[in-house]
């Protein structure tokens, strides 16, 4: 589709732009909000093996008013 290539292109411009703990703590909250890793790479533009390493997959998803 022709809009999801440019949204994929705009998402992986803008998180490459931002710092790392930024992108860090971005890959996680979307990962404790049930999002794959697969969904997240595919999106974002980036090996699913690179988000494994920089978020705490083996903690668990945090709930929605987890403090």
């Amino acid at each position: 589709m022709f809009f999801s290539g440019i949204q994929n292109t705009i998402n992986a411009e803008l998180f490459s732009n931002m710092p790392i703990k930024d992108q860090n703590t971005s890959l996680q909250n979307l990962y404790d909000k049930g999002y794959s890793v697969p969904e997240i790479s595919k999106k974002i533009g980036i090996q699913s093996g690179t988000i494994y390493k920089r978020i705490d997959a083996h903690r668990g998803r945090k709930g929605l008013f987890a403090g």
